[in-house]
């Protein structure tokens, strides 16, 4: 007689592919409601695999319909989840892959949520995502991929804080994330898309002193992001795009 988890397993199973099949009839609302049993039974089996992959389903077919809120949370489960195995099994793969792609539904989220101007819920979905980010890098410090998102994720809630009026806590979040690209770009020196990053954090920092009157701060900063643009210019002289944003850097520091 089979044992009670796999019984339980081949049961979550079950659900989800009806879920699969209510999904192809266009039955969107039997399709989530699968979904949820196959989710609970999952659980209940400890069957990490199914679970997550249950998970997925639900969260990007409720963010297709709309429902951004409800997909926010089923995100931010699966994190919490995947963070709470992961203390127990910290090399799984399937795990770690899981937590990815979490990290990125959540933190694209974000900037759905930033766009549609609800920016309670996107501040949220930073959060979070920079939160779990934060505890990773506390026992994998040198993780490129955690570094990265932490830092375009702490630039994005720097962002979104400086259209609320937030300036202290925008500062505070752009200051973290150029700390983070300085140390992506001492162990990945050549690695543009950093630079590229750090330029824009800069350039950010460089506006929320200017528009504060900080007139010295800005172009700190401002002088800062165009040493580097000279810097990558001088190794690629014929690069459009290099050029033409050194051109709208000498002409921002020469208007304050």
């Amino acid at each position: 007689m089979p044992e009670i988890p796999e019984q339980l397993r081949e049961e979550a199973v079950k659900h989800f592919n009806e879920s699969l099949d209510l999904m192809q009839e266009g039955r969107l609302e039997g399709a989530l409601e699968s979904l949820q049993k196959a989710e609970k039974t999952a659980h209940e089996a400890k069957d990490g695999a199914v679970l997550f992959h249950t998970l997925k389903v639900r969260g990007q077919m409720l963010q297709s319909l709309g429902r951004l809120e409800e997909a926010l949370e089923t995100y931010t489960f699966s994190l919490r989840t995947n963070e709470k195995l992961l203390e127990t099994d910290p090399e799984n793969k399937l795990y770690l892959d899981t937590l990815r792609m979490n990290l990125n539904n959540i933190g694209n989220l974000g900037n759905i949520f930033r766009r549609l101007g609800k920016f309670q819920s996107s501040q949220q979905s930073y959060e979070v995502g920079i939160e779990i980010c934060q505890k990773r890098l506390n026992t994998h410090p040198k993780n490129e991929f955690y570094q990265m998102y932490a830092g375009n994720t702490l630039n994005n809630l720097g962002e979104l804080l400086a259209g609320m009026g937030q300036t202290e806590e925008a500062k505070e979040n752009y200051e973290k994330a150029l700390k983070i690209y300085e140390n992506l770009l001492k162990n990945y020196p050549g690695y543009m898309e950093y630079f590229s990053d750090k330029i824009m954090t800069l350039n950010n920092l460089g506006t929320l002193f200017s528009e504060k009157g900080q007139k010295e701060e800005a172009k700190e900063n401002f002088k800062k992001a165009l040493e580097i643009l000279e810097t990558l210019s001088k190794s690629d002289p014929e690069n459009k795009k290099l050029n033409e944003e050194l051109s709208l850097k000498l002409e921002k520091l020469e208007m304050l």
